[in-house]
């Protein structure tokens, strides 16, 4: 996992759908991956995790940035591909962590002998302007791996 600054203008300069007025009221937004310079697109799992969210999880709202038009791609394995979740503010970030872990928990459902990945990126609000921490890796130390982070470090 890495952490590193996240500079959401530049990140949608070119992609008109998204705006600052997408975030506001919102607490956790699923963004679209970047593919090329103007393209933009979800994983096929982002609408069934924001689904999930919102069927089970009642405490914290979760919505897609654009609902529009958007660009859906099917990648064709058992690895779980996850929007880029961006985080109102680093309180919320345990929560939507505990989703993510929650998700990946029903996903395997069946095949917890399976090998899977997990790519997900979460951008947090702080005080010093946007937060980004990836993680690529197993599915199965996705949860064990994000309970070391400090929150009041970022």
């Amino acid at each position: 996992m890495e952490t590193n600054s996240f500079d959401m203008k530049k990140y949608y300069e070119n992609y008109s759908a998204l705006n600052d007025e997408i975030f506001l009221g919102k607490e956790i937004v699923a963004l679209p991956q970047k593919y090329s310079e103007n393209e933009y697109y979800y994983a096929k799992e982002t609408i069934e995790f924001v689904k999930y969210c919102t069927q089970y999880q009642k405490d914290c709202s979760v919505t897609i940035a654009e609902q529009n038009d958007i660009e859906v791609r099917s990648l064709h394995s058992f690895d779980i591909w996850l929007p880029i979740v961006w985080v109102a503010s680093n309180v919320l970030l345990p929560f939507a962590i505990n989703m993510v872990s929650n998700y990946i928990s029903e996903q395997k459902k069946g095949r917890e002998d399976e090998k899977a990945q997990v790519e997900v990126s979460f951008v947090v609000r702080t005080a010093e302007g946007e937060k980004v921490l990836n993680y690529k890796g197993d599915a199965d130390t996705f949860k064990e791996t994000f309970e070391k982070i400090d929150i009041n470090e970022l």
